[in-house]
């Protein structure tokens, strides 16, 4: 036994044995660091600095950026170079270290910066002064942010990711008319790895004029989807961006980027439901009681395309599907006045204006005329009567389209809001006009591209970090 017990702790012995001497030739084979290159202070920006910075107008127009040095042993002038695209940071060029001293706190002024404004400031070490263990250069991205106030919450239809609608806040930039959805996508996106909050999308509203919409903020707005929203005035690309209200209903349509080169076609709805500030007017204020019937000259006939009445379905398997709706419009035009209607149809693809007997309703689906209401404008299908100064607003009755040989008959038998009868008829050919512009280039703010339309259900997925 006492043999045994010998062998045994002969061998933990030649194991420890083993076990030092590989720990020995490890440490004897191990790297040295890296002698530290800087001939001077060995200078570092600190890890406590912020790289993003957010102020409200009551706050200082002042913060601090620490820089540390390893060689503290003599005095030494630290020179900064200092990138200042916007011209609006204050901040010393030299930093004056004491001998001893290994901190040093770096004051910058951004009172230049307005209100609203963003500018980044970006302060650097010279080659020979800067550590290789630390930060030799620090990016700093500046907010002078408005104070926002609370105006109720809105009603949000997503059209471009496939993602639920929600209810989100709606703010306002104090003192001016520039408001906010804030946290967008962050409200809407229930996935695992939802969007961050802190992206808002920014507009401007008329508060004087009902608050009706104005405009976007002109550029492009990062909303955390991978995707830039870009909102052009009067470049090349603002036939395809609009922003309108009706009352408390709000419509826009703007342009998608994942890289500034290929563009989609992007558009939302909103409801402003809480606490709405304005008026819900009369949808047909300007409607009249008068009965027409008029042989009217001239027609003609635009294209809009699927995008904006195409609808989700539910198919045979129950899964989803989408059915495509084009819309035309049809002016119909005669010595009296003309009549507008906004024709929903099945999706054809504006090759041809299509046949048939279509009800004049509310309903926004396909095979149907839609009924008119004002938006500011006048919108859907309405009758202008310049001897009365009216428009009269259809909501009831049928217009007919029939089509032999190449000739087209349009009859219209309808109804206005306040009930005056109108009847209508033009017989001729016809020529569409295509608005859709499949594929279309246009260049602004340095971006040259083509816009591309999404067929019908088609939705873009959003790049996720």
């Amino acid at each position: 036994m006492k043999a045994i017990y010998k062998i045994y702790l002969l061998g933990i012995a030649v194991i420890l044995t083993g076990a030092f001497t590989a720990c020995v030739e490890d440490e004897l084979i191990r790297e040295a660091s890296p002698e530290d290159t800087a001939k001077g202070t060995q200078a570092y920006f600190s890890e406590n600095n912020k790289r993003s910075m957010s102020f409200l107008p009551t706050d200082e127009t002042t913060f601090s950026v620490e820089i540390g040095r390893r060689n503290s042993t003599k005095a030494y002038e630290l020179p900064l170079q200092i990138t200042d695209e916007e011209g609006v940071f204050v901040v010393d060029t030299v930093v004056n270290f004491k001998a001893g001293e290994d901190l040093k706190n770096v004051e910058v002024d951004f009172s230049a910066m307005t209100l609203g404004m963003e500018a980044d400031l970006v302060i650097s070490l010279e080659p020979e002064d800067a550590t290789i263990y630390g930060n030799s250069s620090l990016t700093i991205s500046v907010l002078r942010d408005y104070k926002w106030l609370d105006k109720g919450t809105v009603d949000f239809f997503e059209q471009d990711f496939g993602l639920e609608g929600g209810t989100v806040a709606i703010q306002q930039a104090e003192g001016t008319n520039l408001f906010r959805l804030k946290d967008l996508y962050n409200v809407l996106d229930d996935s695992d790895d939802p969007i961050p909050p802190g992206y808002h999308l920014k507009f401007y509203l008329d508060p004087d004029n009902n608050w009706a919409a104005l405009n976007f903020l002109p550029g492009f707005q990062n909303l955390g989807t991978g995707y830039e929203v870009y909102y052009d005035i009067a470049g090349g690309f603002a036939a395809y961006c609009s922003f309108t209200s009706k009352d408390n209903v709000y419509s826009a349509n703007y342009l998608l980027t994942p890289n500034r080169q290929n563009l989609y076609l992007g558009g939302f709805s909103f409801v402003w439901s809480g606490d709405f500030p304005g008026v819900i007017a009369d949808p047909y204020e300007g409607d009249a009681t008068v009965n027409l019937d008029w042989a009217m000259a001239t027609a003609d006939v635009s294209y809009w395309g699927y995008l904006g009445y195409t609808y989700e379905v539910e198919d045979k398997y129950g899964g989803v599907a989408y059915a495509g709706v084009d819309e035309f419009e049809i002016t119909l035009s005669g010595a009296n006045g003309k009549i507008v209607l906004s024709l929903l149809t099945n999706y054809v693809g504006g090759q041809f204006l299509p046949t048939g007997e279509y009800p004049i309703n509310t309903s926004d689906k396909e095979n149907t005329v839609r009924a008119g209401f004002r938006s500011g404008i006048p919108l859907g299908s309405y009758v202008e009567v310049p001897s009365i100064d009216a428009t009269l607003f259809l909501t009831r009755g049928k217009v007919v389209i029939s089509e032999e040989e190449g000739t087209y008959t349009i009859e219209v038998d309808g109804s206005s809001a306040l009930d005056s009868e109108v009847k209508a008829s033009w017989t001729g050919t016809v020529t569409i006009v295509d608005e859709t512009a499949e594929e279309e280039e246009g260049g602004a703010e340095g971006i040259k591209a083509k816009v591309k339309r999404l067929g019908p259900g088609e939705k873009l997925s959003i790049i996720r970090k």
